[in-house]
């Protein structure tokens, strides 16, 4: 696998950033600087994996800076990490690891290298942004021989979403004229707009259990990665994170979009009593015109009933009518409203494992409204999805009611 070390020259001044691998390679790259008379300023470390905070004495004891979290991470593990790059290459021990942490900016006499930290692949991970070059570097980020690798040691919805927000940052970097990645390839601004996209659509395929067939998996240690990443991304694996979040806020705004999406004349509402973490829908239903109907469910069998305001509480907690309670037919229904513990942008609900819904959805008329009410923290980019679940037509949170993607 092709691994990048970046030199940026100023003047007679330089910044090297995760020089490596091989000893020889480090003996290299002082060579180079030498012949090209340069004076090594300082290094920079974008994550603390063994192969980026190798360094040699030829390079000098030049300040070598890293996010703090990262300086943190590469004392906390510095054994661990030396050793696994002993089981490589030999190293220089006494300067292996060794970091200070940074602030906003790399501190040298050169153009302004940004410091932007995210936790994608490893915690406190950065990249180097000098826009007065136009030039990014990505660390492991946007590679086109390596596939995304979650976050070392916080498999699951944690790491994946971590991830997502890494690669939104770098993508809103400008001027972004040349990007070089820790591994693979150098390119520009259009093809590592083009690698971002890949890189999303990898970690939707994963997120859903899909084969993501990407043609960057071709080493072994890719392909078994692969595997270990998608079985921390189940539907049991999201509900244990759902069950983190905190209760939804502002869910005034939620129900004000609801009521301007229904109209004064909804007609007949399919409606649900909001458990924890779901979003109450009281304030959306209020003087409405409309039917209220709420799901009755015994055991197995989920039956729909119009809501009188009466009722007995199910062993879960809500509210549900009485068996003897006017029946609705799921195609009688003109509105339907479905809570969830989280939901996806396509639309796919995760709710508490029963399947009720999924099972009702296809009983609706054509064109009617399925909607997945929620907040914006509780909309992830996707969910694992199976043959069987249905999507939502639309999501209503703060921002209002809009069709999926």
């Amino acid at each position: 696998m092709v691994t990048n070390t970046v030199v940026v020259a100023a003047g007679r001044r330089a910044l090297v950033v995760d020089p490596g691998v091989h000893v020889d390679e480090l003996e290299a790259i002082a060579v180079d600087l030498l012949r090209a008379r340069l004076e090594l300023e300082a290094g920079f470390a974008t994550h603390a994996h063994w192969d980026h905070v190798l360094w040699h004495d030829a390079l000098g004891d030049v300040p070598r800076w890293a996010t703090p979290g990262t300086v943190q991470e590469a004392a906390t593990r510095r054994v661990e990490l030396a050793e696994e790059a002993e089981a490589v290459t030999p190293i220089d021990l006494e300067r292996f690891g060794i970091l200070r942490p940074v602030g906003d900016a790399v501190p040298w006499t050169g153009p302004a290298a940004v410091v932007v930290t995210h936790d994608a692949h490893a915690p406190a991970h950065a990249a180097l942004h000098l826009p007065e070059l136009g030039l990014l570097v990505a660390g492991d980020l946007g590679s086109d021989v390596e596939v995304p690798l979650l976050t070392h040691g916080v498999p699951g919805p944690e790491a994946l979403l971590a991830h997502h927000t890494g690669l939104d940052r770098l993508a809103a970097l400008s001027p972004v004229d040349l990007v070089v990645p820790g591994h693979g390839h150098p390119c520009d601004g259009a093809m590592w707009r083009r690698r971002l996209d890949a890189d999303r659509r990898y970690l939707d395929a994963l997120a859903a259990g899909d084969d993501p067939d990407d043609p960057r998996v071709v080493e072994p240690w890719l392909v078994e990665a692969e595997r270990a990443m998608q079985a921390t991304l189940t539907k049991a694996a999201w509900r244990r994170w759902a069950r983190h979040l905190p209760p939804p806020a502002g869910i005034a705004h939620v129900q004000a979009g609801l009521r301007t999406f229904l109209g004064p004349a909804p007609g007949l509402v399919g409606a649900y009593e909001a458990l924890p973490g779901e979003v109450d829908l009281t304030g959306a239903l209020i003087d409405l015109d409309a039917t209220v109907a709420l799901a009755r469910i015994d055991g197995d069998t989920v039956s729909w009933h119009v809501d009188d305001g009466t009722g007995e509480v199910h062993p879960h907690g809500m509210r549900q009518p009485l068996a003897d309670a006017p029946v609705v037919a799921p195609a009688e229904i003109d509105v339907l409203l479905v809570p969830g513990r989280l939901f996806d942008r396509r639309g796919i609900r995760l709710g508490r494992g029963g399947g009720h819904y999924d099972r009702l959805l296809p009983h609706l008329r054509p064109g009617v409204p399925a909607i997945g009410v929620t907040v914006e923290e509780r909309v992830v980019p996707r969910l694992p999805t199976e043959r069987h679940d249905a999507p939502m037509t639309h999501l209503a949170t703060r921002a209002g009611v809009s069709p999926v993607a």
